[in-house]
């Protein structure tokens, strides 16, 4: 398990996207998780992108007043490190006691990661053993002090204490876990989107790619010459189905669509010719993965299973809310992930 500071106690998920905060409590009983509290509220346009410690503090205020607006009274939290912040590699080293592999693994960051050793706050895991046994493959996270920094500031201001810090792509993944030996999830943020590749429950692979769902809607604004509020109306109603508005909006967001998929066909050889393992199944989630059409055509593009992943599965909630719960499910993944882990 990740986590730049560590420590267990009972505590709730914040996750901080680019244009929403979403919060999640959960509590532990009987072996099974159970729903507390949930809710999102909305952050202005680019803020959340922002290194300004005005921005920060309004952040602040805004996720402050959704904790209260929810009644949580504990200030315990975990938060989330966007992955395209991290840097993250993969490395081969032989077997050696915890003392070596530590040293290694700092060399081994140093000569990995393109920022300074004191510019950032690393982590790592050891995700496999070669057939042979002789050697573990383990990844190295490294998040920038100053993305730390800012996540902090922001808890801070919200009058909350951090917990632990992990990136999305982690927490996305607790909450989407199933049996499937071999999966990848897709995060489809407004800015960017995470891959990740998921064996035997432990994340072997992760990067972020700089298109998400705000891409598409510029694209359409562009093509079709309206307002970007106009073409989110149209992309959410009639997404990119080529029997709608006469295939105008699949045309728009076509070379988008191409791209995207074309670097998640980077990811999923990348993990081929490393572990010489096929990934057969991808999991949407965030916000931008409920695009209508979508599914169908991340199928067709790169000849794999695709389905959405519902975060909620594992949950107990009250049945009166199941409706509600399932059509924000695209939303909460990283929130539910993050209240999963000190649980």
């Amino acid at each position: 398990m990740f986590g730049f500071l560590k420590e267990s106690t009972d505590c709730f998920g914040v996750d901080v996207g680019s244009s929403s905060v979403r919060v999640v409590q959960l509590r532990r009983a009987f072996g099974k998780y159970e729903l507390v509290s949930f809710g999102s509220a909305e952050v202005p346009e680019n803020i959340s992108q922002s290194d300004s410690k005005v921005d920060q503090e309004a952040i602040g205020g805004i996720v402050k007043e959704l904790v209260r607006s929810l009644h949580i009274v504990i200030n315990k939290v975990v938060m989330a490190l966007p992955g395209d912040s991290i840097f993250t590699t993969v490395v081969k080293l032989p077997k050696m006691p915890l003392a070596e592999i530590q040293k290694a693994v700092k060399y081994q960051a140093e000569q990995n990661i393109p920022l300074k050793p004191k510019e950032v706050r690393t982590d790592w895991q050891v995700i496999s053993e070669t057939p042979d046994k002789k050697y573990l493959n383990i990844i190295i996270i490294a998040a920038p002090l100053s993305k730390v920094e800012k996540t902090m500031h922001i808890a801070e201001a919200a009058g909350l204490e951090i917990n632990a810090l992990e990136i999305n792509a982690i927490a996305a993944a607790r909450a989407l876990q199933t049996s499937e030996p071999l999966y990848a999830i897709l995060n489809i943020g407004a800015t960017h989107t995470e891959v990740a590749i998921i064996e035997n429950g432990v994340m072997s692979h992760t990067r972020a790619i700089p298109i998400g769902g705000q891409a598409l809607t510029r694209a359409i604004a562009l093509s079709l010459g309206i307002e970007q509020s106009q073409a989110e109306q149209f992309k959410r109603k009639f997404g990119i189905l080529p029997d709608q508005l006469e295939g105008q909006l699949f045309k728009a967001a076509k070379p988008i669509l191409f791209n995207l998929s074309e670097e998640i066909t980077r990811s999923l050889k990348f993990y081929y010719d490393q572990y010489g393992k096929n990934v057969t199944l991808l999991k949407l989630t965030g916000g931008s993965a409920r695009l209508i059409g979508f599914q169908d055509y991340l199928s067709d593009m790169l000849g794999i299973g695709v389905i959405y992943g519902n975060p909620w599965a594992m949950i107990v909630h009250r049945t009166e809310i199941a409706d509600q719960l399932n059509r924000n499910a695209f939303d909460y993944a990283t929130a539910i992930g993050l209240a999963m882990r000190e649980l």
